[in-house]
């Protein structure tokens, strides 16, 4: 039985191209560390850069018997974790480049069919990613954006701290930016706009 950990990048990635998936194991618990701070340092976010490391690594797995390294395993790597990072910008500034639009129609307070349609979609999206929050989380942030209760009058009616509510309606918040991949000033607009 082969010491997969003593092998080379080189051997490893032999043995990857021809399927070996305790190859693959030993090249993912070798780079997934070091990418995964490398990618981050330039996402600034643990969330994004696990997705942008995990999708990496599954892409290699998935097209291993292609894999045509013309420089080192760890150029490669880093090099593919690299032009993932700018894709992830472009998809970024595509997305701010439609929600720009969309706060310009709010601001303008256009209610143009087209433009409605499109805040109807934005409201969509949200209310699916709401439905998602853990049940909790999900309680608090409709009593304080459907009823609109104030943290005080959510803590009285669920028995828990006004702490607690705070939290969990800031946590929302969090994960919503995250998945519409917004910033914080735009997604306070668009919550506004979809009251």
């Amino acid at each position: 039985m082969i010491a997969h950990s003593a092998l080379s990048d080189q051997e490893l990635t032999a043995l990857l191209k021809q399927g070996d998936r305790i190859a693959f194991t030993e090249i993912y618990n070798r780079y997934w560390p070091p990418l995964f701070l490398h990618v981050r340092k330039m996402l600034s976010d643990d969330d994004r850069a696990q997705d942008v490391v995990q999708e990496l690594f599954t892409w290699i797995w998935l097209r291993y018997e292609q894999l045509e390294l013309n420089t080192s395993l760890a150029a490669y790597l880093y090099s593919s974790a690299r032009n993932r990072v700018l894709n992830e910008f472009k998809h970024e500034k595509v997305k701010i480049a439609r929600l720009d639009e969309i706060l310009a129609f709010i601001q303008k307070g256009v209610y143009e069919a087209d433009e409605a349609l499109r805040l109807k979609e934005l409201g969509q999206l949200i209310e699916a990613e709401v439905e998602k929050m853990p049940a909790r989380m999900r309680e608090i942030f409709e009593l304080s954006r459907n009823e609109h209760l104030s943290h005080k009058e959510i803590a009285e009616r669920l028995n828990i701290s006004e702490h607690t509510v705070r939290t969990q309606i800031q946590r929302a918040l969090k994960l919503l930016r995250l998945k519409l991949n917004v910033p914080a000033a735009v997604m306070a607009i668009i919550m506004t706009a979809l009251k």
